[in-house]
């Protein structure tokens, strides 16, 4: 039998004797083509990264139950934290500058971050038997220029249940260079209402 193409598929097929043949064109019949290892690769990426999100996350849910006080997140305007029942100084925020009559809003020591933020924590203590919702106005002065005043507001994110305290904290515009006890923190107003009867 001549061979008239070698490169001829259809010749391939045909030839049984020559074992040279037969080995490629096998090769040829099992070899996935460059689609199939791509979609195998790029699904296997995938499928990685929706179970290392999902342990993420559960990471995460389990730090937030293991107990403690949450830490203070440099990157929100507000972040109302879980409440519970920890008392103010178990928050582990430091010296109190400002606090209200009743001690149920305390904020702590302002902390300088990059790129001209300041975070002034606070904790929002329910001291009542039935849930409030809280909405406080803070100023700050002094953490731009002296004199300078800033005000902000905050809430409890909805009611706050009796005998229970919550995090949170607000951030202002500053400059590094402004010493933290240059600044001054005033809790300006708070607005407590209870379940509409």
């Amino acid at each position: 039998m001549e061979k008239e193409n070698p490169s001829d598929v259809n010749w391939h097929r045909a030839c049984t004797s020559c074992l040279l043949c037969h080995s490629e064109y096998a090769w040829r019949l099992t070899m996935p083509s460059a689609r199939t290892v791509t979609a195998v690769v790029v699904g296997a990426v995938l499928l990685s990264a929706c179970v290392y999100s999902g342990v993420r996350f559960a990471d995460s849910i389990n730090h937030d139950f293991a107990g403690g006080a949450p830490a203070p997140s440099p990157n929100s305007t507000w972040l109302p934290a879980s409440y519970g029942t920890l008392s103010p100084s178990q928050y582990h925020y430091g010296k109190a500058v400002a606090q209200s009559a009743g001690k149920d809003v305390i904020a702590y020591v302002p902390q300088h971050h990059p790129h001209g933020v300041l975070t002034v924590p606070f904790t929002i203590t329910n001291h009542g038997d039935r849930p409030y919702r809280y909405d406080i106005t803070v100023m700050v002065t002094g953490a731009i220029d002296p004199g300078v005043p800033q005000s902000a507001h905050i809430s409890s994110d909805g009611m706050l249940p009796p005998s229970t305290t919550m995090a949170t904290e607000i951030n202002f515009e500053s400059r590094d260079e402004v010493p933290v006890p240059d600044i001054s923190v005033r809790i300006a107003n708070i607005d407590k209402r209870g379940p509409s009867t």
